[in-house]
């Protein structure tokens, strides 16, 4: 892992950690994303249940998604995805993220999470928003060569992006506005699982 504290703005201060995943985990984690490849939808959640929608009602998610919540439930055992992610609340993420924000207090007292995968293909971006949890992390994966342009993090207050990488993860807390920008994708490569994965896991407190 290599890590990157985005501390320049001191007002939204932000954690980059690359290659978070090793070869193998990535392996697995590629099994399960193939394996849920029919379960994508768009997202039809009411906007209390944390779905970021505009005065109309309608979704500022283009995207299609999967939550690893409610298909596992209690057998979160059986999910890569879930068996890996702990490596995000490590001792060597924990101390960078406490150089990061003074946030990391409330990062550290977090005893709930949730957990959900976004998928974006040609036009798919997210609006400005922010979380209704405490801490947000993000990790993107993509099948190399990139074949797509595109699905940068924007954190809209401080003007700040953060370049899309395939197994890089963003660690910061969700209230920050942040949206994701416009992918764009031939033709050719559409519907074939080549575009933008987003892992996606947020932090809260029971």
């Amino acid at each position: 892992m290599k890590f990157t504290v985005c501390d320049e703005d001191k007002v939204f201060p932000y954690l980059i950690v690359d290659d978070l995943y090793s070869n193998n985990e990535q392996k697995l984690i590629w099994e399960e994303l193939r394996f849920h490849k029919n379960n994508f939808k768009e997202d039809q959640r009411a906007a209390g249940d944390g779905v970021a929608r505009d005065e109309n009602g309608k979704s500022i998610s283009n995207s299609t998604r999967i939550y690893l919540d409610d298909i596992y439930g209690d057998n979160r055992q059986d999910s890569n995805i879930l068996n890996f992610y702990k490596k995000i609340i490590s001792p060597e993420v924990k101390e960078a993220y406490r150089h990061t924000t003074p946030s990391w207090r409330l990062f550290e007292i977090t005893n709930h999470d949730r957990s959900q995968v976004s998928y974006y293909e040609n036009e798919g971006d997210y609006k400005e928003h922010f979380d209704k949890y405490m801490h947000t992390c993000l990790i993107w994966f993509y099948k190399e060569p990139k074949r797509f342009t595109g699905g940068d993090l924007t954190f809209t207050q401080s003007k700040k992006i953060v370049e899309c990488k395939h197994n890089r993860m963003v660690l910061f807390p969700s209230y920050y506005l942040h949206a994701v920008d416009e992918v764009t994708m031939e033709y050719k490569y559409r519907g074939k699982g080549l575009g933008r994965y987003c892992l996606t896991h947020f932090y809260n407190k029971g």
